[in-house]
């Protein structure tokens, strides 16, 4: 059962559960929510009625997929939690990956 490196289950263990008619399925572990670690930036953000947690983390990190951030910065238990007319942080992200230059063209 692999997971993606941003994942928020990424390097979980992986455990082997068994269903009601014993048929073995590959899962993790709950893993309780972690709000952003003091001194990230948060950006405000006043949700529209169309908006989804989906919808924000592709506009903010340009992934779908990391949803998650931002219902941990928010408290937020379930992803239809979000109403349109709240506000609601966004965290910015600074593990995503970085462009670093080091290569010189010099003559």
């Amino acid at each position: 059962m692999p997971t993606i490196i941003t994942s928020r289950y990424h390097a979980s263990p992986v455990y082997d559960a068994t269903d009601a008619k014993q048929v073995s399925h590959a899962t993790v572990a709950i893993r309780p929510p972690t709000p952003p670690p003091p001194g990230t930036t948060m950006y405000s953000h006043l949700v529209s009625g169309v908006e989804t947690l989906e919808y924000l983390a592709w506009r903010y990190y340009g992934s779908s997929q990391l949803w998650w951030r931002i219902a941990e910065a928010n408290g937020l238990k379930f992803p239809l939690d979000l109403a349109p007319g709240m506000s609601i942080n966004i965290p910015a992200v600074t593990d995503l990956g970085t462009v670093v230059r080091n290569r010189s063209f010099g003559r």
